[in-house]
């Protein structure tokens, strides 16, 4: 391959773009603020995810496109799970419950398909107070330890070279870098001449890591369950001795980096009911209480490519909390915007 690439940005979606890319032979540079082996901060939101896969059915045909890149992440997942178990990718149960059904009662597109054990929990089999529930094959991963496994394999395997640096626009990037292609996954979307992506927004998000008593029912579960009022409570065991994340909350436009003791309460009483079973002498034996802020965007997911001043540029971010859910499928996108550049570029 000709054509140099630099991606900005060291989140999960910027360290899958560039292992596609490196799997393809493209040289690949990752210049970042906050780098995987970094001590833990809420501004590096890949650090803080549960994470794992929940489907849902789509709203819109923009959901529905989002909702194809989370396929071809559970199927990169399901290979690597095998092939690399240290990567802390796990396969397991995963259980959702619905006080209030909506389109998931319907089975609207976007939930069921390419699920395998996908099936409809019967009614005389659900919690209290749930009108709908569903079982599929899942996965999830230990966030830290993840994007540590994308640094490390980066590095030695295909020679990415890391180079921290805090970015104030694509324009900076694109003179230190001439004649390279800039993968633009800064999570709010720095602009090429400075600033951030209008249409981006954060979600605060904040969530309990927990030492959970050995047996527990929930060692090989991820539940996520949706109350009347609209709050989501959510077990993630993190694989390879990582505990287990309690959550959570949703907070648009939230920059409070400090966990908030409201909302700990709140959490933990949630979580009280639902998942007794978690709780050590009634209480949870709680190690961290993590804060993030997911990088959102109005009109979803940006994928694309743009020529500015003759620098061209692909666009990946925006990914709300779905970031680990479509970072590979969105990786493969931005390998295909690079080939159609590279290959224009010889025209």
């Amino acid at each position: 391959m000709s054509r140099d690439i630099v991606v900005v940005g060291a989140g999960v979606i910027g360290l899958s773009a560039a292992l596609a890319l490196s799997e393809e032979g493209y040289k690949v540079k990752i210049i970042a603020k906050h780098l995987p082996t970094d001590p833990l901060n809420s501004q590096y939101t890949s650090q803080w995810a549960g994470a794992h896969f929940r489907p849902y059915p789509s709203k819109s045909d923009k959901d529905y496109e989002e909702s194809k890149l989370a396929r071809k992440t559970l199927k990169r997942f399901k290979r690597v799970a095998v092939e690399e178990p240290w990567s802390s990718i796990k396969f397991i149960e995963g259980i959702d419950y619905l006080e209030t059904q909506g389109l998931y009662g319907v089975k609207s597109r976007g939930y069921f398909e390419e699920l395998t054990n996908m099936k409809e929990i019967s009614k005389d089999k659900l919690p209290k107070n749930v009108s709908f529930g569903a079982k599929y094959d899942t996965w999830i991963v230990n966030s830290p330890l993840y994007i540590q496994y994308l640094q490390r394999k980066l590095t030695f395997e295909y020679g990415v070279q890391f180079e921290r640096q805090e970015i104030g626009s694509l324009k900076q990037v694109s003179q230190s870098n001439p004649g390279s292609i800039v993968v633009n996954a800064t999570g709010l979307g720095v602009q090429y001449n400075g600033g951030l992506d209008p249409n981006s927004f954060v979600i605060r998000g904040q969530t309990l890591l927990v030492r959970a008593p050995k047996g527990n029912p929930y060692e090989n579960k991820t539940i996520t369950h949706q109350s009347s009022d609209g709050s989501w409570t959510f077990l993630i065991p993190r694989p390879l001795d990582g505990g287990l994340i309690v959550g959570g909350t949703k907070q648009v436009g939230d920059y409070q980096t400090t966990p908030k003791i409201e909302d700990t309460k709140a959490i933990t009483s949630r979580a009280k009911v639902l998942f007794p079973e978690v709780f050590i002498d009634g209480e949870l034996d709680i190690r961290n209480i993590n804060v993030g802020f997911r990088p959102a965007r109005k009109g979803g997911i940006r994928i694309e490519s743009e020529q500015i001043d003759n620098q061209q540029l692909v666009h990946v971010y925006g990914f709300g909390g779905m970031g680990y859910e479509t970072s590979w499928g969105a990786a493969e996108e931005v390998l295909k915007l690079v080939k159609l550049l590279s290959r224009d570029s010889k025209l």
